[in-house]
């Protein structure tokens, strides 16, 4: 027999959903084990024990397995700064172990989060709601539901995008999962009036309708703050033609992150990415909202946000292009407690043909940073000079202060 006691609002099946051992099984130490560390991974329970008691005459072992329960709704609420958002307030309601349809909603094993912010470069509504445990199987169901106004793409356009993202996942193995996502979203380029005319012809709205195939691969020992492992994703999509919407496009993401430990505490970390991007059909190029871009906090520091790549022959505006290729190296070292100083280089290139090769056109940078591990609150400063970077497209080379509040991964 398994018994399950000191869970007074978390459901059986939750638990026992968990388990990787069944009664009228071989006693397995190991099984026992896994199974006490996925309940502590779902991070509803603040103690979890498992043990066993013998019963005739050590033949046979009941289960007992009993837990605490912790508190697994967030409600935070604040202001942040980074050097893209620039000042934002937000509200930031969550629940990780929901459930649909009761009051009060706690207990079922799912998802749920709202999110509202509000800035001087963006504006977020978004709702999201994860079953983990489809239709009882170990099937993951999503659906997030949003609307962006981002006026940090661009000093020259404003972007508004509403959407709806609806996603199956299921686990391969241990370290490997896959999905397949489906999107619906509506585009709407404005305030174009000082832009060239490659962006004027961007203006006004277009729907665009697509699937993602998203294959996983996860050794990292923490999602935050890792210090060793790898992730690497691979993910394939197509938008329009049998799909619908007004935009037929399809490409190619690729994106690996290594993680090595050294001595003395100190991480190496290795980033590599690959984003192409193609049109068809009746589709004459890629729309800006689809096309790529490098610079900035999340790539290369030494460069202002989405200053790399092709630029407008008549003007500077940045328009991006349909190949991006980015590598990263950097070395993080303790200096004291959640301090951690960084020396990173960058390179990347941005091209603008599909799966177009060409790395004369590079730009790369060198720097140093600062990470603050605050529990809730982590804090990442980089300065970074760029080394080769080009006149002809309006890049300066003058170094860029960077910050942000989160993790990079």
């Amino acid at each position: 027999n398994i018994s399950i006691n000191g869970n007074k609002q978390t459901l059986d099946e939750v638990i026992r959903r968990e388990l990787v051992f069944l009664p009228g099984e071989d006693y397995n130490k190991s099984r026992i084990t896994a199974s006490e560390n996925r309940l502590r991974n779902l991070n509803y329970f603040e103690m979890v024990n498992i043990n066993t008691e013998s019963k005739s005459n050590d033949q046979f072992y009941d289960v007992n397995i009993r837990v605490k329960e912790k508190p697994t709704g967030q409600f935070n609420a604040g202001v942040g700064m980074s050097s893209v958002d620039k000042l934002m307030g937000y509200i930031d309601l969550s629940q990780g172990n929901f459930r649909f349809g009761t009051w009060p909603p706690v207990g079922g094993g799912q998802k749920f989060q709202a999110r509202f912010q509000i800035g001087t470069r963006r504006n977020d509504v978004e709702f999201s709601f994860i079953e983990p445990w489809f239709q009882d199987k170990k099937l993951s169901f999503g659906i997030n539901a949003y609307h962006r106004e981002s006026r940090y793409f661009s000093e020259v356009y404003d972007q508004v995008t509403d959407g709806v993202r609806i996603s199956l996942g299921k686990p391969i193995n241990q370290y490997m999962r896959h999905s397949i996502a489906y999107k619906f979203e509506q585009y709407k380029v404005e305030n174009v009036e000082s832009a060239s005319a490659a962006v004027q012809a961007e203006e006004g709205k277009r729907l665009s309708s697509g699937i993602e195939y998203i294959f996983s691969y996860d050794t990292r020992n923490k999602p935050f703050a890792t210090t060793q492992g790898n992730r690497s994703t691979i993910s394939p999509y197509i938008h329009g033609g049998i799909l619908g919407g007004e935009t037929d496009i399809y490409g190619i993401k690729l994106k690996t992150s290594q993680f090595t430990p050294l001595i003395w505490n100190m991480v190496f970390v290795n980033r590599f990415q690959f984003n192409s991007v193609n049109y068809y059909g009746d589709m004459e190029i890629v729309p800006i909202f689809d096309r790529l871009f490098l610079g900035g906090t999340y790539n290369l520091r030494g460069y202002e946000y989405r200053e790399v790549g092709p630029r407008d022959n008549t003007q500077s505006d940045s328009i991006g292009g349909n190949t991006s290729i980015f590598a990263s190296s950097e070395l993080t070292f303790p200096i004291w407690d959640k301090i951690r100083g960084a020396i990173f280089y960058d390179w990347g290139v941005v091209n603008p043909e599909s799966a177009d090769f060409d790395l004369s056109k590079y730009n790369d940078n060198y720097g140093f940073g600062i990470l603050i591990d605050m529990p809730g609150f982590p804090l990442r400063l980089d300065y970074a000079w760029p080394i080769e970077y080009h006149e002809e497209r309006g890049e300066t080379g003058k170094g860029q202060f960077n910050f942000l509040m989160g993790y990079i991964y």
